[in-house]
């Protein structure tokens, strides 16, 4: 991101709660999605966390918490109007009605709740080329 000064090296911050973090239904990964700041975050921890912004490319960004440099999640910016149309396998699993056929809001949910892991492995491989190999796998072990 060009005039964007960092507040730290990337290679200050730490994987070992994305390492130890085990989806599942007591884990579960925290998504967000703003469409009016059109950004998604996927997180390992609850979304009221206090988290920080660690930039690594103009729509990338990982998420950390601020007391031990942890980090804990992506925050994708411009996720609809730059980001998806560059990556085509992200669009297709977060295009539900390309995906399943829905027929109730029960159907939705349960959707939407299959889909998260897809989407959070299928956004964490089309950043794998900005980010550092040993965080990039670490996003992979944890989004598995």
């Amino acid at each position: 991101m060009a005039g964007l000064e960092r507040l730290m090296p990337t290679s200050e911050l730490k994987t070992n709660a994305l390492k130890a973090f085990r989806p599942g239904p007591y884990n579960p990964l925290f998504f967000k999605y703003d469409p009016v700041f059109d950004a998604l975050k996927i997180q390992i921890v609850p979304p009221e966390t206090k988290t920080i912004v660690h930039y690594v490319d103009d729509y990338v960004g990982l998420l950390y918490t601020p007391d031990d440099l942890e980090i804990v999640g992506l925050q994708v910016e411009a996720f609809e109007h730059g980001f998806l149309p560059s990556h085509d396998a992200v669009r297709r699993v977060w295009r539900l009605s390309d995906s399943c056929e829905l027929e109730d809001f029960g159907d939705m949910i349960l959707a939407v709740e299959r889909a998260k892991p897809e989407v959070a492995r299928e956004v964490v491989k089309a950043t794998k080329d900005t980010l550092d190999e040993p965080i990039s796998e670490a996003l992979e072990h944890a989004y598995a």
